[in-house]
């Protein structure tokens, strides 16, 4: 008989547009099939980013339970883990820890956890009803793994998780998806933005306004339009960009994403007088072309484990300004990649943008040194690998008979 892949059950809150769903949906893609197979448990729906999954032997169970507290439902979870029979379950973020339980219940051999990142209600990890719920669950759970140093220190100094317990895997992006302009493609777009007055801005093509000017420069947010993504923040920044008499650019603002800040971006951008200027791009599908046509990009987050649209900005050559919350400063290297600024001020992100807006060589300079970097240190190939060695040694330690495709790796 062929070997048999280890099984392995990912629990999510909802499979949908982020950057930990991004990362889940490359690693069921990446990871060997003759070693693991793969089922999605969403404990709420289903988005438009389960189509970028290119494994047909990927299950995807949406529960679609209603909000409240996640112990109720445990008893579901309880009886679909029976009925799947997982080697490993793999919980992320405090929203499906609890989940936990049910797998120990259910007699899952192996058990896994990772921290991606922090939500409005959980900055600073200190809220003490999640911080008891981190302690209670951490019996369960074999193996922790943080994204980020301050995940790292975090449950080893306020969790209490033991440190051989914790794996750090930081996130990895495909450096070939997500990739610069080209030699031809920088061609065209430097000869639209210089071709006079009634030229198109490059974007235009991907669906932003016509009206803007061809020498726009185009700053760009890719991310949900959430509390602790601070898109409003960056909105303040933009306005004080906009009407600085000294920033002779047309500058423009490109939010790619979508989210439940959204109908509140509306109105301040009819308020401010800066709706023309500014374009609510939604989810979209070609983030890697929109990447490219950006002269720089924002992430102006309250808190971050490691972003996976920071990575992707720095593999697509662009600088990045971002705040300095939890692994930003573990991927960008300030003064050379990009440039870091304090969380919550405007005045700071304003001027951190302005110098890009106005210096197309430092754009290209910390934009060089940006893909540099992503190559070398933090390739989608290195992160898979290292997951792969996390599942097989969690499952050994477990007790788990390893297949010989799977032991071999």
């Amino acid at each position: 008989m062929p070997p048999t892949p280890a099984h392995l059950v990912h629990i999510i809150h909802r499979l949908d547009t982020g950057g930990m769903e991004n990362g889940l949906v490359n690693l069921v893609n990446t990871l060997s099939p003759q070693r693991y197979r793969h089922t999605i448990v969403s404990l709420t729906g289903v988005g438009p980013i389960a189509k970028r999954i290119a494994n047909p032997e990927v299950k995807i169970v949406a529960l679609e339970r209603k909000p409240g507290p996640l112990m109720r439902d445990l008893p579901r979870i309880w009886r679909l883990l029976r009925e799947l029979k997982p080697d490993l379950v793999h919980t992320r973020n405090i929203g499906t820890l609890e989940a936990q339980l049910a797998a120990w219940a259910a007699g899952v051999p192996a058990r896994v956890h990772g921290e991606h990142g922090w939500e409005v209600h959980d900055l600073g990890k200190g809220h003490s009803g999640l911080l008891r719920t981190r302690r209670l669950m951490r019996g369960f759970v074999h193996q922790q793994v943080a994204l980020s140093e301050a995940t790292r220190d975090y449950l080893r100094e306020r969790v209490g998780v033991a440190p051989e317990r914790i794996t750090s895997i930081t996130n990895g992006v495909d450096t070939q998806r997500f990739r610069p302009l080209n030699a031809p493609e920088a061609a065209a777009a430097n000869a639209a933005r210089t071709a006079g007055a009634n030229a198109r801005h490059p974007l235009a093509a991907l669906g932003a306004p016509a009206g803007w000017p061809a020498d726009a420069p185009v700053i760009g947010y890719v991310g949900r339009l959430a509390d602790v993504k601070h898109p409003l923040l960056l909105l303040q920044a933009f306005e004080l960009l906009a009407f600085d008499r000294s920033v002779t650019a047309p500058v423009r603002l490109a939010l790619v994403g979508s989210g439940p800040l959204l109908p509140e971006i509306r109105t301040w951008l009819a308020d401010h007088r800066l709706a023309d200027r500014v374009w609510l791009a939604g989810d979209r599908a070609d983030v890697p072309e929109l990447l490219r046509a950006f002269d720089a990009h924002a992430l102006p987050s309250l808190a971050e484990g490691i972003s996976n649209t920071l990575l992707e900005a720095m593999a697509s050559g662009i600088p990045s300004v971002a705040t300095r919350v939890g692994g930003n400063h573990e991927l960008v290297e300030h003064e050379r990649t990009g440039l870091l600024v304090p969380s919550n001020d405007a005045a700071a992100l304003a001027a951190a943008l302005r110098r890009y807006a106005a210096d197309p060589a430092l754009r290209r300079e910390h934009g060089g040194h940006a893909r540099q970097r992503a190559v070398e240190q933090f390739s989608l190939d290195r992160m898979v690998a290292a997951y792969d060695d996390l599942y097989a040694g969690v499952l050994a330690r477990c007790g788990v008979r390893l297949s010989a495709a799977l032991a071999a790796g």
